[in-house]
């Protein structure tokens, strides 16, 4: 795959994850759904580049969706 180059993929999201989506956008930290995959998955990146992935951390809690949206509340990032 060459760097930079953009290669268009159709994916269907759980209707949590848009809703994560669309309150990322409604907080005004991201302008649009590329933007918050984008550093969804650089986030991955350096996880994964500092070997924070491992089978370990596939059995750790997740953070719901009603605590993401509680922490953004808090933060005034959302109404």
């Amino acid at each position: 795959m060459r760097t930079g180059s953009i290669h268009p993929m159709t994916i269907e999201l759980k209707p949590e994850h848009q809703r994560m989506i669309d309150l990322a956008i409604r907080s005004g930290a991201y302008h649009n759904t590329d933007e918050v995959i984008a550093t969804a998955l650089s986030m991955l990146a350096e996880d994964i580049e500092d070997g924070a992935v491992s089978e370990a951390r596939s059995h750790e809690p997740r953070s719901t969706l009603a605590e993401v949206e509680a922490e953004l509340r808090a933060l005034g990032k959302v109404k």
